[in-house]
């Protein structure tokens, strides 16, 4: 039997991904985990929904994190993956201290995971709100930094690389969530982190006019997606703001850093980043120059042409069965 050339049966996956978000908060984690998981070179082998910060104006109700899993697995669904990947719930509340860590089914799947010696499949553990259940993970076993890599989406802009936009605070929203974590695993840790600050995930700007042809238009996934975020903006309107027509997809660079690497020698090739030395998070959100630190990859540019172009193809492609 011939196999089309570049069918999906001949990509076979380069990493292994677990992906941890606020799947309650803002409907741009749930456009990333679709992609995700349509994408043939990642093998999602797990999905963790985290907990809001207490108060937070996106939550409908006590418990977010349990909120993120039934968010997240309607994903699951979509993507006709129901049954075949695990979605956890993960630790909540946030941390404490920077010696205890706060247990979950999720933090579990993170050590399971990276102490595998089945597979030399590289894993990613990407993160598009907190850091709680990594920093809870290498807590409670620090091998994990040894084989794994975090990709975070969030952070302060560094000094020199970015401006701060207007009216932004100096806790990022994603660090605000949890800003002991991001303590221990930047301050305290040596898991290898590679991070998309605030000015970094706010490139990826769709407009509303393509992702009403563009994703509305591809069967019930891109339909929910799309519902999902028109009901942000709308929401927004009724508080007397406006989005404005476009909405910013600001964790979608997770797929840049997994799925969509170069075909030779795999990395980020089509994204611009520096490598500097890890700063300390001070307990204000901002950083203090650590040049003793190990290395960590920060994200200056990313390639929105392909990351986009990649979703909208896939939801069409998924929409129609195709492979």
């Amino acid at each position: 039997m011939s196999v089309e050339p570049w069918s999906l049966d001949l990509i076979a996956p380069r990493f292994r991904v677990i992906t941890d978000n606020d799947y309650a908060g803002d409907p741009d984690g749930l456009v990333q985990l679709a992609q995700e998981l349509l994408s043939p070179s990642t093998e999602t082998v797990a999905v963790i929904g985290t907990h809001l910060r207490v108060g937070d104006p996106w939550g409908s109700s006590d418990d977010t994190a349990a909120d993120a899993v039934v968010a997240a697995q309607k994903i699951v669904d979509l993507c006709g993956l129901t049954g075949k990947i695990s979605v956890l719930k993960g630790a909540v509340p946030p941390l404490s201290n920077r010696t205890t860590p706060n247990d979950s089914d999720g933090v579990q799947a993170i050590i399971r995971e990276a102490m595998r010696t089945d597979t030399d499949v590289p894993l990613m553990v990407v993160c598009g709100a907190s850091l709680t259940e990594i920093a809870s993970a290498w807590l409670i076993e620090p091998r994990i930094a040894e084989r794994l890599t975090v990709v975070w989406i969030g952070g302060h802009e560094h000094e020199g690389l970015a401006e701060v936009p207007p009216e932004g605070t100096d806790l990022e929203y994603n660090l605000h969530i949890d800003p002991i974590a991001g303590q221990v695993v930047f301050n305290d840790s040596n898991l290898k982190v590679w991070q998309f600050a605030r000015d970094t995930y706010r490139q990826v700007i769709a407009s509303r006019a393509e992702l009403y042809v563009r994703m509305r238009a591809h069967g019930e996934l891109g339909r929910h997606l799309y519902d999902s975020l028109g009901k942000v903006s709308n929401e927004v309107a009724g508080f007397g703001m406006s989005t404005g027509e476009v909405y910013i997809l600001g964790d979608s660079p997770l797929v840049l850093a997994t799925a969509l690497m170069a075909s030779f020698q795999p990395d980020t090739s089509s994204s611009a980043w520096i490598t500097k030395p890890c700063p300390n998070i001070l307990d204000s959100g901002l950083y203090e120059e650590n040049p003793a630190g190990r290395d960590l990859r920060v994200f200056t540019r990313v390639d929105s042409r392909a990351l986009l172009e990649d979703l909208y193809a896939k939801l069409e492609m998924h929409a129609a069965g195709a492979r």
